[in-house]
């Protein structure tokens, strides 16, 4: 047998200590970066060039694939935009998708709006979002492009948020934050205020810090840039095809910007088992392309993990026991989040402080849960009626495909 001697335990235990209490130390400094950015970024309309007539013409691309009861009230809030120069691209896989005839519905009631329908989407591209949009951004006629998803409610500001900032030389993307709209319900909920804390601790902090922290939900970009680096259509070889371009862009030094207004995804109802079920699709996506942030950093920097880590740490130097250590901890970071929550939402939450205290405490006992599904299956993802395999670096194929059984 293989003994250590006691000098040389205490050595590896302070060690892993200081490791710990790094890492307890970075978290909660992320967390006031992201309080700060979001106080000064958030909802404020940017000084913006609109009042000259120097208008960039935006593309708007929107990947279209059937009918929910909120599709409607989302597709129109972009023919209402008030802006000088845009245009709206819809993408279907097929001709006979449900939502084309609502989409020429509404081409008909705003005549003035240049919209355009493309289906059919373009072969061999295993991404099924890419593979809807790349006729449509194949056919852009402007350089700034706005993808943003079926589920997204878009409004003026924000376009003028986006293309403004857009207009920096060294900026190549802005994107929004994902958030939700008031939708009632116990999963609703529980979405807010996964979007609202759990991922505002972070998201607008490392954007700050100039870390590559972007979601493909809304964002906008320069095409010419993009196509310098192979196009939208080439990152349709990946699940996460908004990593790996956002990424390429990062490498290449340009600069990824947050906007001032989250993404307000807008949809009629929602299950827990849909939002789990999204919530581990993306952790298994996370863990094939960043495996030691999503199997290791980002489990322990949830609330109960993080509150046991802090808690040894401080009682292995300060003598402080965890029971005094541990509920403060979570009592803080409930406040914190709580106040992350307000700023994100632009006031007070749909919902009691009562309510939600136990939302939050739901979320985060749900968030272990969540991941130990994921690591089960990491290399299975569902989406939609289709099943693809990802491996480490991202690569993806088809695996089954019950759409065309």
């Amino acid at each position: 047998m293989f003994y250590l001697d006691e000098q040389t335990q205490s050595y590896i235990i302070f060690f892993i200590a200081i490791l710990c209490t790094v890492g307890y130390c970075v978290m909660v400094f992320c967390m006031l970066v992201s309080i700060i950015t979001t106080r000064i970024l958030f909802h404020k309309k940017s000084d913006s060039f609109l009042s000259t007539d120097s208008y960039p013409g935006v593309s708007i691309i929107k990947p279209l694939m059937g009918l929910d009861p909120l599709l409607e009230e989302n597709l129109e809030s972009h023919f209402r935009i008030q802006y000088p120069k845009f245009e709206l691209l819809f993408c279907f896989p097929d001709d006979q998708d449900p939502a084309i005839n609502l989409v020429k519905r509404l081409i008909e009631k705003f005549p003035h709006v240049d919209a355009k329908i493309f289906t059919g989407g373009k072969e061999g591209i295993v991404n099924p979002m890419v593979f809807n949009m790349a006729p449509g951004y194949d056919n852009a006629q402007y350089d700034c492009v706005w993808i943003c998803t079926s589920r997204i409610k878009a409004n003026t500001d924000i376009i003028v948020d986006m293309a403004s900032k857009l207009q920096h030389p060294s900026v190549a993307l802005v994107h929004q934050m994902p958030f939700t709209t008031d939708i009632s319900g116990f999963a609703a909920a529980v979405e807010k205020i996964y979007f609202g804390c759990a991922m505002a601790r972070f998201y607008p902090a490392f954007n700050t810090l100039g870390l590559c922290c972007c979601t493909g939900m809304s964002y906008m970009f320069k095409k010419s840039l993009l196509d310098e680096l192979k196009g939208l259509n080439y990152y349709g070889r990946y699940l996460a095809e908004d990593f790996f371009l956002t990424s390429a862009l990062h490498e290449k030094g340009h600069k990824l910007v947050l906007s001032a207004y989250p993404a307000q995804q807008n949809i009629a109802s929602l299950t827990l088992r849909a939002f789990k079920d999204r919530m581990v699709r993306w952790t298994r996506l996370r863990l094939n392309m960043i495996p030691l942030v999503a199997g290791f950093l980002e489990p322990l920097s949830d609330c109960v993990p993080s509150g046991l880590i802090g808690g040894w740490t401080f009682y292995h130097f300060f003598g402080v026991h965890m029971y005094y250590f541990f509920p403060i901890h979570v009592l803080a970071m409930l406040w914190v989040d709580y106040l992350q929550l307000r700023m994100v939402q632009n006031g007070p939450p749909p919902f009691s402080k009562l309510k939600y205290v136990l939302y939050w405490v739901f979320r985060e006992l749900m968030a272990t849960f969540i991941y130990l599904e994921a690591i089960l299956k990491p290399r299975t993802i569902p989406w939609g009626k289709k099943v693809f395999k990802v491996t480490l670096g991202g690569h993806t194929t088809l695996v089954t495909d019950k759409a065309h059984d």
